[in-house]
């Protein structure tokens, strides 16, 4: 990566230029350059990685930072690699209710059905 830069301009609204200013000073960012630096440097890297992949941004706390931080220190697990299997077992889960509460339904259904359905001894 070369160290040489190149000045490109870009129009702002008032609004957007004010959030960037509050962003100044936090985590050594010193000037808005470093503001919207950071901004496409996460665009970039937090592009899917493969064609029809989507991606997606899940803000975290400090305390799940630090859960985050000790399993990757004790396991080699990555951020990403954490959300993803999250993800995963949230999605088995909902879709294991979703379910559970069909097969009640339908049990419902068909109790109804059985309980309304004409007797054998009336049809002769």
């Amino acid at each position: 990566m070369s160290n040489q830069s190149t000045l490109t301009s870009i129009r702002l609204d008032a609004d957007t230029l004010q959030e960037l200013d509050m962003l100044v000073g936090q985590d050594g960012i010193k000037n808005r350059s470093d503001v919207i630096r950071l901004a496409i440097q996460q665009l970039l890297h937090g592009q899917a990685k493969l064609p029809g992949m989507k991606s997606v941004r899940v803000p975290i706390g400090r305390q799940m930072e630090r859960h985050l931080a000790s399993l990757y220190e004790l396991y080699g697990v990555s951020h990403e690699q954490a959300a993803s299997e999250g993800l995963v077992l949230y999605t088995q889960k909902k879709l294991a209710e979703a379910k559970g509460i069909q097969n009640e339904l339908d049990d419902v259904v068909a109790n109804a059905v059985d309980a309304t359905q004409a007797s054998k001894e009336y049809h002769e």
